[in-house]
């Protein structure tokens, strides 16, 4: 059976496992020697319901190790009842190494711990496919857990996705390196009525030149030196399917001229056979520049152009949407811990540098350095000192505050625009310069410093096409 993880699968585990701990743990009767220990044994025989919090730790501490034990069963071929007893004794070995005074409130959970952390269901959570890698499994789901943020500009991509996603018509993703967009052709695949055939995804940047036409349309045995056996092309591959073309501006010219024939026609014709045949997929693309510039200048096929632009979707950047921060930050980290088998927490001043950063590499970016730092971190909060360089730069702390007072800057933009005036200083920059560090458009750069300059923040010099401005001393 295909493993599919249960969402939220590290911190619903956790979350579990400490509430019925903390809950066995007041309810039970001490045990004598325990009791021996406490210098005032309480009348009742019960614990006190406020326990104190080395002892929350400590429970929390078993918690994880439970976790991580069930994480790294994943990708081995064992019954449920061996997952059982490997737990069994992650639990008892780290009831053994806790400190005396954690093991006077915990020294009955060496005999309960089999009953309290219900051991069966969190074999049976994982115990459906330990055949399958976390690797695997992290990426078998990632079409179909698109992350939907509060972002009025993202739902509005995904209902447009879904009125389009019923019909076979050409789907044109655009935007920037990073944001998602064969993510997004997956979720039009899994939501139209081809999606019990195959999706085929393809970089046509990665496609040679030299083995175009075989690649492409496939080619019978014996058709050319070296072709030892008849292999299918990326079209027959995707017959009934979707075919993702990825970088399609990135393509040659010969690619563009045989795709464009192949859509018009609907045939194609493999190597070393000279009878075409009838060939059915829905054709979804996606690239980072301006097609319609790209065209205009001569590097795109113009009549390619208006065959797949038949609706256009835009990506909107992560700057942009920076709502979308917070389930995504959650989302990703949910996922790296799973991968890397850890549970990890992100530190507060760690997860505000990373809210606040611009993120140049979009979704892509932020994903990685999740998974850097939860492949890094020893410990189980992450600190500030294990993010990258770019992302811990010192903010000014005054300069940040009054640019967050004043203005309506979003929170994303801020420690860019401080780097940029720290930079800089009393010298005077223009609108590029602001631009060129946000990543941003001209107008967004435009607005930043129009805000900045009615709070009293930059001054302005020159007129229009001339402007220039620098900080003001405070």
């Amino acid at each position: 059976m295909t493993f599919t993880p249960p969402a939220g699968l590290v911190t619903a585990l956790s979350a579990e496992i400490v509430k019925e701990l903390l809950g066995v743990t007041k309810k039970s009767p001490v045990p004598k020697v325990a009791e021996a220990a406490m210098l005032e044994p309480p009348e009742d025989g019960l614990l006190p319901e406020d326990i104190p919090a080395p002892v929350v730790r400590a429970l929390e501490n078993l918690a994880r190790d439970l976790v991580e034990t069930l994480l790294s069963l994943s990708g081995r071929e064992l019954s449920t009842g061996d997952m059982e007893g490997i737990l069994h004794k992650a639990a008892f070995a780290h009831l053994k190494s806790i400190g005396a005074k954690e093991r006077i409130f915990t020294a009955r959970l060496a005999s309960l711990a089999p009953k309290l952390v219900n051991l069966p269901r969190l074999a049976a959570w994982a115990g459906q496919g330990v055949k399958l890698s976390p690797l695997q499994a992290t990426s078998a789901r990632s079409g179909r857990e698109l992350v939907v943020g509060p972002s009025e500009e993202f739902k509005q991509v995904l209902k447009n996705l879904e009125q389009v996603a019923g019909t076979d018509l050409p789907v044109l993703l655009t935007g920037e390196t990073g944001v998602g967009k064969e993510m997004l052709a997956q979720r039009l695949h899994q939501l139209s009525p081809r999606k019990s055939r195959p999706f085929v995804p393809l970089n046509c940047a990665a496609l040679s030149p030299n083995l175009l036409e075989s690649e492409l349309f496939g080619h019978e045995k014996g058709a050319f030196t070296g072709a030892g056996a008849a292999r299918a092309g990326y079209f027959d591959s995707a017959q009934g399917g979707t075919l993702f073309l990825d970088e399609i501006a990135e393509s040659t010219k010969d690619f563009q001229v045989r795709l464009l024939r192949v859509l018009e026609d609907g045939l194609i014709t493999p190597v070393g056979k000279t009878k075409a045949r009838k060939i059915d997929f829905r054709l979804v693309c996606a690239t980072h520049l301006d097609l319609a510039k790209e065209a205009e200048e001569g590097r795109f096929h113009q009549g390619l152009l208006h065959r797949i632009m038949v609706i256009p979707l835009n990506l909107p950047p992560l700057r942009q949407r920076p709502e979308d921060l917070p389930c995504l930050i959650d989302h990703f980290m949910e996922q790296a811990c799973f991968l890397i088998k850890r549970t990890r927490r992100l530190h507060p001043k760690t997860r505000e540098k990373l809210l606040s950063y611009s993120w140049p590499g979009n979704v892509r970016q932020l994903k990685n350095v999740l998974q850097r730092l939860v492949a890094l971190s020893s410990d189980f909060e992450i600190k500030e000192d294990l993010l990258p360089p770019e992302i811990n730069r010192p903010v000014p702390g005054d300069l940040a505050g009054l640019i967050t007072g004043t203005t309506k800057v979003p929170k994303n933009r801020v420690q860019g625009i401080c780097r940029v005036l720290q930079e800089k200083g009393s010298d005077p920059f223009s609108n590029q310069d602001l631009r060129k560090e946000l990543n941003c458009s001209d107008t967004t750069a435009k607005n930043i410093l129009r805000a900045l300059a009615d709070a009293g923040i930059v001054e302005v010099t020159g007129k229009q096409g001339g402007r220039r401005y620098h900080l003001l001393e405070k």
